[in-house]
């Protein structure tokens, strides 16, 4: 649960202080940290972690600003409903677009059926303004007993969520069971499927319930992984520093350990390379910094 500043020049790192306690076992953590794109005018960090205790936790989002090297001014803007007992699949990835919040939040996998309903926030992509109030104008907003901040749903556990910078797109990856991680691009109402549709089995080799990949109403993932890379950090490239990998998206692998690049034409994968695999790096995250080369982050 440590949060850290990091100088690029000289590798120097400092500790936060005034972080809020977090659920450290399992799935559980400090999951994502994001800096406010104005953040030179309004200091906001945005992040997310888990908050409770083996016996009941949830994913919590959460926004300060920094006094020095404390958080300070810190607010709540979202709780995933319902606490579990188990530390299981909290996901989490943000991302901020035109003021609205997006958030990834996985179905803490003994309740993978939540996913599919909506009076609950496991298994979600959601939106919320970046203040943490609700928009008028999400879709089940007046559904009666479904969670208002649901944007979509039929997801197993994001863990990488970006802006594609060409078309403005909100695009997610999620780990899929033994096989069948997922991208997609995530659009509101739509059923990403999980678990009814999966390119992936449960751990067993068993089937994950009917073990079909498709169904009507439902949606196909852009691209897929079988085996699973167990993916975490989601990245559009947009610098000139490495021109070849310019508009390329970068994930970050950790069961196979390497950095994935990926090629797109009109929103399809049409080349892949794994990057690093000498390294043998649990890659768990991936951004652009300012100066234009990619930063890892690395078990």
């Amino acid at each position: 649960g440590n949060m850290v500043v990091v100088n690029t020049e000289t590798g120097e790192k400092e500790l936060l202080q005034d972080v809020p306690a977090v659920v450290g076992q399992g799935d559980c953590g400090l999951l994502d940290v994001l800096v406010h794109p104005d953040y030179a005018t309004n200091g906001w960090i945005y992040f997310s972690y888990s908050e409770g205790d083996t016996t009941s936790n949830t994913m919590v989002v959460d926004r300060a600003k920094l006094d020095g090297l404390k958080l300070v001014q810190r607010e709540r803007l979202f709780i995933a409903l319902p606490y579990y007992n188990k530390p299981l699949h909290h996901g989490s990835r943000l991302v901020l677009k035109d003021g609205y919040l997006f958030i990834g939040m996985g179905e803490k996998t003994d309740l993978k059926d939540s996913a599919q309903t909506l009076n609950n926030h496991l298994g979600k992509v959601l939106r919320i303004y970046e203040d943490g109030r609700i928009p008028e104008d999400n879709p089940y907003v007046n559904t009666p007993n479904a969670k208002p901040e649901i944007w979509s749903y039929g997801h197993r556990n994001p863990n990488g969520m970006t802006l594609n910078p060409t078309t403005g797109e909100l695009w997610e990856h999620e780990h899929g069971p033994m096989g069948g991680d997922e991208i997609n691009i995530i659009k509101p109402t739509l059923n990403y499927g999980w678990p009814v549709i999966t390119y992936g089995l449960n751990y067993d080799s068993t089937v994950v319930g009917e073990g079909i990949t498709e169904k009507e109403g439902m949606e196909q993932p852009l691209y897929y992984y079988r085996p699973s890379i167990a993916p975490s950090g989601m990245q559009f490239y947009t610098a000139d520093v490495i021109p070849l990998w310019k508009g390329n998206l970068f994930i970050g692998s950790m069961v196979l350990r390497h950095l994935n690049r990926l090629v797109i034409e009109n929103n399809k994968v049409i080349k892949e390379e794994r990057l690093l695999t000498d390294k043998n790096w649990r890659v768990r995250s991936v951004k652009q910094g300012p100066d234009g080369y990619l930063y890892l982050g690395v078990d």
